[in-house]
């Protein structure tokens, strides 16, 4: 159980600390007890009907109900119980922290909505709350003003990332990077047409390395992986919606398919067994040995798939997961780190009975929103376009590998921000996509507004970044002044 912060001067003086300064970090759970571990809630808080027998998922959607009929009927109290239980099942979720504040603020939860601001403010997050009229009633207090101008800041570029090229529009939803560390090049797969695009270092632009024409099976392209030792270009493929050539009959198909890595020539396809469900590969990771591990986008899934396999295997998996994104291997190869995008990071030991946990994070960290995830040197790096700001951390893993040390930000709300995805570590780079077509497009990948803006793709250097430490001046200033205050009621 988290500890509860009482808003008092004391509060103000010692729990009002920077953002991203790292509490010591929680024991790892399992991925069942991370989604099940309660939030900050009152005793006698209602909880959902029946709830031993019902699933996460099922919660989840009754509170979304109830939340959005209570807002409707302006039931305040209502409201407030429905957004504190989808904070329960979603703890990193942006907007319901934001709108728990303002429930909070419409209900005489004064010290609550302190409260709640400062737990986003201590994760980094932003926001402009004199646009929000819902909290008009915490204006009065001098702690409100501190919080107000903290928040404000961290909207605020800090950072670096430098501009390698751009994606052209012509070339719509690209989703997945990869780099030839031998050669230079730079390979780029697109969803709507399912091509995969080459730049070689003193190229001006791109050509198209491999296509549906010459390479039968490519369909929309998830993830990409540059396997120099063995000469071969990984592709994670499937049917969605926006691929242009979807059929009915390919519904759920998705599969592996190894290219070579110099003249794009189709080596193999690696399917996934159809099971009437939805499926879709994404992420991918590589071991020495040259397995393949492969987050499933659609299903709870991790596939793996070994050189003398000839279809990928369900390997690791929980029901717990919502939707998997990036994964990534330990250097020891001991442990797979996988983001889920509402859950945040979790670890299975695969030399251990592949037991997984939920890796150990400070109470200042919010992990929600992490689309691209990669290993560099102990370190993990994420991309979040989940949470507000949009970032790129890098976090330093303790000896153990399951907790996080420290963290340091190597981009945030970057002007060529608009929601980056994934991307590739080249040596002590990250290159990514600073941008996405997904939401300019519909579920048949029709532009809704056209025309679609170029896709920047951005370099940050993993290596030189530092940790950054949001309003530490301020933070100062409000020490020397001796804190604010809310007076009692």
């Amino acid at each position: 159980m988290k500890p509860k912060y009482l808003i008092s001067l004391a509060f103000a003086m010692l729990s009002l600390v920077p953002a991203f300064a790292l509490a010591q970090s929680a024991s790892p759970q399992s991925p069942d007890q991370a989604a099940a571990q309660p939030g900050s809630q009152s005793p006698g808080q209602a909880q959902p009907p029946a709830q031993q027998q019902t699933t996460p998922a099922m919660q989840l959607a009754t509170w979304y109900r109830r939340a959005a009929e209570a807002y409707a009927a302006e039931d305040h109290p209502a409201w407030v119980t429905a957004l504190e239980n989808l904070h329960r099942l979603r703890p990193f979720n942006y907007d319901f922290m934001r709108q728990l504040v303002m429930g909070y603020a419409l209900t005489g939860k004064t010290p609550q909505a302190f409260n709640m601001m400062l737990r986003m403010q201590q994760q980094g997050l932003a926001a402009d709350w004199d646009q929000v009229e819902e909290v008009e009633s915490l204006r009065k207090y001098p702690l409100y003003p501190h919080l107000r101008d903290l928040m404000k800041s961290a909207a605020e570029p800090a950072g670096q990332a430098t501009e390698v090229f751009t994606i052209d529009a012509e070339y719509p939803m690209p989703e997945a990077l990869a780099h030839d560390a031998d050669t230079g090049r730079i390979f780029v797969g697109t969803v709507r047409d399912g091509l995969i695009l080459v730049r070689g270092r003193d190229d001006a632009e791109f050509s198209v390395f491999a296509d549906s024409e010459n390479v039968p099976g490519l369909m929309a392209v998830f993830d990409l992986l540059a396997d120099e030792a063995r000469g071969h270009l990984w592709v994670a493929t499937g049917s969605t919606g926006q691929y242009r050539g979807a059929r009915a009959s390919d519904f759920g198909r998705t599969a592996l398919i190894k290219l070579d890595l110099e003249t794009g020539e189709k080596l193999g396809e690696y399917r996934v067994l159809p099971d009437g469900q939805q499926h879709m590969l994404g992420a991918m990771a590589q071991a020495a040995d040259g397995t393949v591990y492969a987050a499933d986008g659609s299903a709870p899934l991790i596939y793996r798939l070994r050189p003398e396999d000839e279809r990928p295997q369900p390997f690791l998996g929980t029901p717990v997961f919502t939707g998997l994104r990036g994964i990534a291997l330990s250097e020891d190869e001991k442990r797979l780190y996988v983001a889920d995008y509402d859950l945040g990071l979790f670890f299975f030991n695969l030399d251990e009975g592949r037991q997984g946990f939920a890796l150990g994070i400070p109470e200042t960290l919010n992990l929600g929103g992490i689309d691209g995830l990669y290993q560099w040197d102990g370190h993990l790096v994420i991309i979040q376009n989940g949470v507000t700001p949009q970032r790129v951390l890098r976090l330093k893993l303790d000896d153990s590998g399951t907790r996080v040390a420290s963290l340091a930000t190597m981009a945030k709300a970057l002007p060529a921000f608009d929601n980056p995805t994934f991307g590739t570590v080249a040596g002590d780079d990250l290159l990514f996509l600073g941008a996405s077509h997904w939401h300019y497009v519909g579920p048949d990948g029709r532009v809704a507004n056209p025309p679609l803006p170029d896709v920047p793709v951005l370099r940050s250097s993993i290596k030189d970044a530092k940790n950054v430490i949001v309003g530490e001046e301020m933070l100062e200033k409000l020490k020397r002044q001796g804190g604010p205050v809310i007076p009692r009621r």
